[in-house]
Order: structure tokens, then C-alpha cells, then sequence
């Protein structure tokens, strides 16, 4: 077999006589060009001959062309981590911006026109044949996308209860009417075995009770009521037996109940006021309900936001309960689930109450911010804040409050302990938290200022896995190992004789708000990606 000839840098051929072939680690020298050799490695067969690769053949096109991909990826790679890194900047700044107090609005507010009400005698409809003209119905034939309509009235119920619609499935709404005086007897509105009904933008006041659903009065619609100032003893909305009805954006305000759900389940509350009331939300024996964003705010002092009597898995978000006699209360309720409620100035109170869960719920400036009382067992706590109560941030007190697991939360500035366990309550666990100068604590441990207290052994302070909580004044040293331990255990007050056994030396880290820990993993997923194209190119083109 005739070798190809071997074309030497000018370009010429040059005849490299009769060889059987070519293999890898061959060294051929050019004729034209003797003192050139070139290792089989760096040729390539063009035809007939065989190419020298030298930088101004080959690197040029090729090579080049590598580094400029290689370089356009490293430039994407940067331009991406910089919009993540001021992405994570724009989510700080947008979160502290959002916590600030909220500029006033200079547009005006605009007042509503005055409803040019019609007067009207009190209304009792029985059964869907009696929705007529003669009982206040202006429009409608009862279905679903033409309903009955009764609107725009002035009744006076001094003498009978002002709407009473009773045994009926047809679609009917009542709105924007003005039910009054019904005093000590009369309610301004009652749903009693209805469904399918709408009430809206009502006005009922100086009533026994403002709105009342009763005996599976169930699915229907309740928005944009105000049902206030009715008599001392009077209820703003109840239902009674009536079931998956939502109530959304009402007023129930100066009432003994704003808002009262008995013996009801899968209601929906939303966005309701319901302050200044003795309870603001009352739920007794009633399941599956769902209370959300709801205010009960200002309420007595011997009363509550939102209480629950005798409730299971009910879901209570966020709602605003400060400034009441108690936050929240669970009395004989199990299974609720109570996410980030505003509950400062009150707290919440679980009482002989299991298998709760309560997480992200600001508990602040108020007695306790958390008491657990009673065999209140198997409740978990996580990450509330619990901050400048008159006495403890949670107070666990028996007796047999058992098996509560506590972790995460900010306990900080409590007059008292930040936790007190006291009477018979053990095997409950205390871990990950966060205690900032309770108890008057100070920097540094001061056996007269510690931050907890544990009066009967059992209870634990710390994770199953090693991990315990973070005491302001309990952070050093932690030499052997550094493993961000304290090496010494901290002491909790109280004559359990209870220990931290690992007190941790920093609080516990949280995710970056707004973004959680994603950027993170993506900038060094994207660093990674870098970091590799830089040593293919270094290992296929060494220097």
C-alpha cells in the first residue's frame, strides 16, 4: 500500500515513498522541510495526504470556534447568576419594604350613594311558590341563572321577623336591604331549610340576631352584609345545623357573637369583620370548617377572636384576632390546624385539646403567648413567634399535658421564662427554638436569669438526632469538636433538674425570604457547570 503524501506547511505534496501504513505515535519528516517532523496524532488525511495541524490551520477555525462557544457559556453562566443574585437582593428589599407602615392614599374615598330604599311590611316565604310579587320579589323564576330577586327594601321587624324564607331549593337572592328594630324578638333575616340562596349587601341592625341559617340551610351565599349593633345578646350570622355555606366580607360588629357556627360543618369564612364582639368567631361542635383572613380584633376581655368548643379539623390562616381577651382558644377540639393568625395581645389556648398543629402564628405582647392546659397532648408547635408577653412565650400547665412537640419558634424578650413547664406535664420535646433574653438573660448564663424552666422530669430539650436550641446567653465554647455545639450543656431552671445537652451556637438558619434556598442551589449548579467546561478545555488543550 502507497502512503499518502504528507503536505508540509506551504502545501505541497511530498512523496513519502511505499509504506504499509500509518500508525498512532508514527513520526514523518517533510521533504521540503526536513528539520519538520510530525507526530501521527497531530495529522489529518485529506485525500491523499496527510495534513499537518498547526496552530495557523487548524486553531484558527476550529479552536477558535470552541472558544468562543466556550466563552459565550461562561457569559450566560455570569449573566444568569447576577439576575439570581439581584433577584434575592430585590426579594430582601421588597420584603422589608412591605413591612413598613403603608403610605396613606391621596385618591379621596368615595362615598356610596345613598339606597332610596321602598318600604315594605316583614316577608315570610314558605316553600319555593311563595317567592310572588306580593312577597317583595321584583324579578326572577327561581333557576339558577335567573333567580328570584327581592331588593332594595326598608322593613320594620318590631312585629315579625323581617325575611323569613322557610322549605325552599329554588335560587333567590336578597340584597341592599334595610332590616330594623327587631329588638329582643325578632331576627332581621332567617334561611330555615333553604339552599341555594343569596344574601348581599344587607343592612341589618337593632335586630335580636342580624342573619340567621338554621336546620340544613346548606350551600348558600352570604357577602357584603352588615350585620352590627344588633341587641347585647344578639348574634350577627348564625347557622345552626346548616352546612357548606361561605360567608365572605361581612361586618358583624357590638354583638355577643360576631359570627357563630353550631353544629355546622364545610362552611367557609372569609375576609368577615367581627370586632368588638364577646366572641368574634364562635365554632361549638362543628367540623371541616375553613376561617381565613377573617378580623376579630378588640374583643372583650373575657373573650376570644376565634374560639372553638367541642371542633375538630377545622383550618384557621391568618387571621387577625390581636387585642382580645384570648387570640385564639381551643376548648375539647382536636385536629385544627391554626397557620400564621395574628394573635398578639392575646395569645392562644388550647385546652384539654389533642393533635393540633400550630405553625408561623405571632403570639406576641400579650400574658402567654402559647399555653397549653390540661391534657392538651400530642400538639405540635412550629415556628410562631412569641415575643415581649408579661410572662412566658409558652407555657405548658397541667396536669398530663404529654407528648407536645415544640420546635422552631422565636421565643425573644418575655418577662418571664420563655418556656415554663410546670405540673405534671413530661415527654414533651423542646428543640431548634430560638431564646433572646428571657427571664432578664443577659449575654452571658446567670443562674438568677435562665431562660427556661422544667418542673418535672421526662421532658426533653433537645432532637433525637443531637440537636437542641439556641441560647442567647449560652454560645461558647465549642472546640471539641467544633460541630456547632456548645460543649457544655445548658442548665434549665425548675427542679426537673432538666439539661439541653445540645445547646446550639447560632440560631438556627432559615431560607432567604421571598426565595427559600433555590438561588443558592441554582448559582452553585451554575458555578459547577463553569468549573467544568474550564477543565474539558484545559485537558483537551493543554499549555
Amino acid at each position: 500500500m502507497v502512503a499518502p503524501a504528507l503536505v508540509d506547511v506551504a502545501g505541497t505534496c511530498a512523496d513519502n515513498g511505499q509504506e504499509t501504513g500509518m500508525s498512532s505515535g508514527d513520526v514523518i519528516s517533510s521533504p521540503s522541510t526536513p528539520e519538520k517532523t510530525y507526530n501521527r496524532n497531530l495529522l489529518s488525511k485529506r485525500g491523499k495526504c496527510w495534513v499537518a495541524i498547526l496552530d495557523r490551520d487548524f486553531l484558527p477555525h476550529r479552536l477558535g470556534k470552541e472558544r468562543n462557544r466556550s466563552s459565550k457559556v461562561l457569559v450566560f453562566a455570569i449573566i444568569l447568576i447576577a439576575v439570581l443574585i439581584l433577584g434575592a437582593i430585590a426579594g430582601l428589599i421588597g420584603q422589608i419594604g412591605n413591612s413598613r407602615e403603608p403610605l396613606p392614599s391621596e385618591t379621596p374615598v368615595r362615598v356610596p350613594a345613598r339606597i332610596a330604599y321602598t318600604t315594605h311590611s316583614p316577608i315570610s316565604i314558605i316553600g319555593n311558590e311563595g317567592f310572588t310579587n306580593e312577597s317583595g320579589v321584583v324579578w326572577g323564576s327561581g333557576t339558577e341563572s335567573d333567580p328570584y330577586i327581592i331588593e332594595g327594601l326598608d322593613i320594620n321587624a318590631s312585629t315579625a321577623t323581617g325575611i323569613g324564607i322557610q322549605n325552599t331549593d329554588a335560587h333567590f337572592i336578597v340584597r341592599a336591604c334595610h332590616v330594623h328594630d327587631g329588638g329582643l324578638y325578632y331576627r332581621a333575616i332567617l334561611l330555615d331549610s333553604c339552599v341555594n340562596g343569596t344574601l348581599e349587601n344587607n343592612d341589618c341592625s337593632s335586630n335580636r340576631d342580624g342573619i340567621y341559617l338554621l336546620d340544613s340551610s346548606n350551600y348558600n351565599t352570604l357577602s357584603n352584609n352588615n350585620c352590627s349593633n344588633n341587641v347585647e345578646t344578639a348574634t350577627g350570622i348564625g347557622l345552626f345545623h346548616s352546612c357548606n355555606n361561605t360567608l365572605v366580607n361581612n361586618t358583624c360588629s357590638d354583638e355577643l357573637y360576631g359570627v357563630m357556627v353550631s353544629f355546622s360543618n364545610g362552611n367557609t369564612l372569609i375576609n368577615n369583620t367581627c370586632s368588638n364582639n364577646f366572641f368574634g368567631i364562635y365554632v361549638v361542635a362543628s367540623n371541616s370548617n375553613t376561617l381565613v383572613n377573617n378580623t376579630c380584633s378588640n374583643n372583650w376581655a373575657w373573650g376570644a377572636g376565634i374560639y372553638l368548643d367541642e371542633s375538630n379539623s377545622n383550618t384557621l390562616t391568618d387571621n387577625n384576632c390581636s387585642n382580645s381577651g384570648r387570640g385564639i382558644e381551643l376548648s375539647l377540639s382536636s385536629s385544627n390546624t391554626l397557620i400564621g393568625n395574628h394573635c398578639s395581645n392575646g395569645g392562644i389556648e388550647l385546652y384539654v385539646s389533642s393533635s393540633n398543629t400550630l405553625i408561623d402564628n405571632n403570639c406576641s405582647n400579650g400574658n402567654c403567648g402559647i399555653l397549653l392546659e390540661t391534657s392538651s397532648n400530642g400538639n405540635s408547635l412550629i415556628n410562631n413567634t412569641c415575643i415581649s408577653n408579661s410572662r412566658y412565650g409558652i407555657f405548658i400547665v397541667g396536669p398530663s399535658c404529654i407528648g407536645n412537640s415544640i420546635a422552631a419558634n422565636l421565643i425573644r424578650d418575655n418577662s418571664e421564662y420563655g418556656i415554663c413547664i410546670i405540673w405534671l406535664s413530661t415527654n414533651n420535646r423542646i428543640w431548634n427554638n430560638t431564646f433572646i433574653d428571657n427571664n432578664g438573660a443577659g449575654s452571658t448564663y446567670d443562674p438568677n436569669h435562665i431562660q427556661a424552666s422544667d418542673e418535672l422530669a421526662g421532658n426533653w430539650w433537645n432532637s433525637t438526632d443531637g440537636y437542641g436550641n439556641y441560647w442567647s446567653d449560652w454560645t461558647t465554647p465549642d472546640v471539641a469538636p467544633p460541630d456547632g455545639i456548645v460543649d457544655v450543656p445548658y442548665d434549665i431552671a425548675g427542679t426537673a433538674g432538666a439539661k439541653d445537652y445540645y445547646p446550639l451556637t447560632t440560631t438556627p438558619s432559615e431560607p432567604i425570604p421571598e426565595f427559600g434556598a433555590m438561588p443558592l442551589v441554582l448559582m452553585v449548579l451554575l458555578v459547577a457547570i463553569v468549573l467544568t467546561i474550564g477543565a474539558r478545555r484545559r485537558k483537551a488543550h493543554p499549555s
